[in-house]
């Protein structure tokens, strides 16, 4: 890009030099032919048009605010007749007229003629440009038709020079001279861009257009009339002077209208000024809203806001904690006196509690009843403020606005003015929107609140369950003379169920299976202390009567005496296949034997829910021989009271499906049980945990 616009400019800077040397031979030359007349205006049009492309090239795509191009003009203009002028102080012995032709009385005189005119070609080029901006902003569906008309207009009154001497005028030239002027009016009133200027912005624009009117009106003079910078561009190119005369005028046109629209516009700038900070302040609050998660940084921005908008003296915002409203008897709101205060502005919390003590509190209900903005006017005569004494007369009219969202009340806005009856309706209507936006705000600061502190709690119940896996036995013991399977789920992320396993000296196995009175984290923290239990305990060479007796006086002393842990322990020797157990208040053991299926259901109670000899004597140890193929099923009520439409699974119906499984692997058992009683439940969530561990006896004679 730079590259293109540098050979644009050598390009047309040898074509300027060319056409200089043309003059300089023609002063001391005859030319004779008349194409040498059109070669070098030709020269000249190439070189203006190469300027007027690298400018192009130059400037940025996205127009300019109109108010800098005013500015940009008005330095070009002041410069052109400051050069202007600066060229008529010089020496030069001025032009002599032959035939309606201009010739140069000596070399100063071409020198500064051809200085001159290129100064104000370049001008008149950058005019046309900016205008095209300014004209073309806003467009509608003919602007740019009417402005390239003109463009069309001014070209062609410049090219219709060439069919006549410098100095004569014809018929053509004088028609597309008047066209272009009508145009250029068409084109002055394009000017919408005026409506869109601050307040502030019109006042430079009216100054900037009036100088340019009169900067660019004493240029069109100085190039109307017989001056020696009239005649200089004469000479150097009669279709420039006409290019450059239309080119001002159409500038003197439109920056006149500019002046007399901007003047118009001035009454209403003010206005116009608010509505649009109003606007640009709610969009950028309602940004805010989705994308700043601090909610004091929100309620800063909302007080600021509402300031800044409403020209307002002070503003708060006060919310109504979680809670902390009720109903009267009459069905209104009722609020509660630990109402806070989340942003102040230009107001102390002391003036605030001075102003509600007065009786501002008592009419906040009155507001939520009605769900629509109070306005007091004037305060220190209002009856229902009857207690106001503020002798510094800070505020003289105040506004309340309801926060209500579609759960009730959050807060209230406030904002005051110095000046009694100091809000119009517009303020009240963008108060009212401020309130909107403040209500998303609060709504969406509890919801992001309570959503960081439910993701908290997930990843902290994600790593007990984690954990909780961890306390089960990762790795189910084998031998070949009996099969094992086993599996707990819990009906929450953590659950109370417990089953583990331990080898125990003499070629001994022990079972476990609890369930802690309860569901969730306090259950599942008492597992975990079972579980430590066991492991030291079982380690003892105790039978499981002494380890239950044992396991109930360590616990005592910490659970809960709205708790219990139910336990059932079975002790298995692995050599000869029988089977010692003990119960405590748990579910009992279904054993499928040769015989048939049935509970075995040795006494007992939970434990943590007695002491000494009141436990041991609950407790009961059974003993039974185990035969290849008979299975024990250990689990807890999470399976026998799994319920659907007040109906329970139960025992018998656990008893059913167990027999049915006869003859088949420790893994098809649990399966089956497990798929029965998911199809019982409809495939929900369980309302318990559950636990099910399946051993199966092979014995010494049938290894798998």
């Amino acid at each position: 890009m730079k590259l293109r616009r540098f050979l644009l400019l050598l390009i047309g800077l040898f074509l300027l030099l060319l056409k200089f040397a043309f003059d300089v031979i023609a002063m001391n030359v005859s030319l004779g032919p008349a194409g040498i007349g059109m070669f070098r205006e030709a020269l000249v049009a190439g070189a203006f048009f190469l300027l007027f492309r690298a400018l192009h090239i130059s400037l940025p795509q996205r127009t300019p605010h109109p108010v800098r191009r005013l500015g940009v003009l008005l330095i070009g203009a002041a410069l052109l007749l400051a050069s202007l002028a600066l060229l008529n102080t010089l020496p030069a012995d001025g032009f002599e007229a032959k035939d309606l032709v201009l010739r140069p009385k000596d070399y100063a005189t071409l020198f500064l003629a051809s200085i001159a005119s290129v100064l104000a070609g370049g001008f008149a080029i950058l005019n046309i440009r900016f205008l095209r901006d300014l004209v073309l902003q806003y467009r509608k569906k003919w602007t740019l038709r009417n402005f390239l008309v003109l463009v069309v207009l001014i070209i062609g009154t410049a090219a219709s020079t060439l069919l006549v001497r410098p100095l004569d005028t014809s018929v053509l030239e004088s028609i597309l001279y008047g066209l272009a002027i009508a145009v250029s009016v068409v084109n002055a009133f394009r000017l919408p861009w005026i409506v869109y200027l601050t307040k502030r912005e019109k006042m430079l624009t009216l100054a900037f257009s009036f100088l340019l009117f009169v900067l660019l009106t004493t240029t069109n003079v100085f190039l109307s009339q017989s001056t020696l910078f009239s005649r200089s561009v004469i000479y150097y190119s009669p279709s420039l002077q006409k290019f450059i005369a239309l080119s001002l005028l159409f500038s003197n046109i439109y920056f006149g209208m500019a002046f007399v629209s901007t003047l118009f516009h001035l009454p209403t700038a003010e206005a116009f000024d608010r509505k649009r900070s109003e606007v640009s302040s709610i969009h950028t609050l309602s940004k805010l809203v989705t994308q700043v998660f601090d909610f004091h940084e929100l309620m800063e921005t909302v007080t600021s806001m509402t300031l800044q908008v409403c020209e307002a003296r002070s503003c708060w915002i006060e919310i109504i904690p979680y809670a902390e409203s009720e109903m009267d008897g009459d069905g209104h709101r009722r609020i509660a006196a630990a109402i806070q205060i989340a942003g102040l502005k230009n107001i102390t919390a002391q003036e605030v509690e001075d102003l509600h003590a007065a009786g501002l509190r008592e009419l906040r209900a009155t507001v939520l009843a009605d769900r629509r903005a109070l306005v007091i006017d004037a305060l220190t005569d209002d009856p229902r403020l009857g207690k106001q004494r503020l002798a510094s007369g800070k505020i003289g009219s105040l506004v309340v606005v309801p926060l209500v969202s579609h759960v009730g009340p959050l807060g209230f806005l406030y904002a005051t003015k110095s000046t009694e009856y100091g809000f119009v309706k517009d303020d009240i209507d963008v108060i009212s929107t401020f309130a909107d936006q403040a209500t998303v705000a609060i709504e969406n600061s509890r919801l992001i609140k309570k959503s960081i502190e439910r993701e908290r709690l997930v990843r902290e119940m994600t790593l007990a369950q984690e954990m909780q896996k961890k306390l089960l036995p990762q790795v189910l013991p084998t031998h070949p003379h009996f099969e094992l399977d086993a599996m707990s789920t819990p009906a929450f992320e953590v659950g109370g169920d417990y089953y583990d396993f331990v080898e125990l000296s003499g070629n001994r196995l022990g079972i476990i299976v609890g369930d802690v009175s309860g569901k969730g984290v306090p259950a599942a923290f008492y597992m975990s202390e079972v579980k430590g239990i066991f492991q030291s305990l079982s380690s003892q060479h105790v039978s499981p009567r002494e380890f239950m007796i044992q396991a109930n006086a360590v616990l005592a002393g910490s659970i809960d005496k709205h708790s219990f842990v139910s336990l059932i322990y079975a002790i298995l020797d692995v050599g000869s296949g029988r089977l010692t157990l003990a119960r405590a208040g748990h579910c009992p053991m279904l054993y499928m034997g040769v015989s048939g299926a049935s509970y075995v259901r040795p006494d007992g109670m939970g434990l943590g829910l007695g002491e000494g000899a009141l436990f041991a004597d609950a407790i009961e140890e059974y003993a039974l021989q185990l035969h290849p193929g008979d299975v024990c099923l250990f689990y807890t009520d999470g399976i026998t009271e799994a319920h659907r439409n007040g109906d329970e699974f139960g025992y018998e119906r656990l008893l059913s499906i167990a027999s049915e499984t006869r003859g088949r692997p420790a893994a098809d058992v649990k399966e089956t049980v497990l798929r029965s009683v998911d199809t019982f439940i409809e495939h929900g969530a369980p309302h318990d945990d559950l636990t099910l561990v399946v051993l199966r006896w092979v014995g010494p004679a049938q290894r798998s």
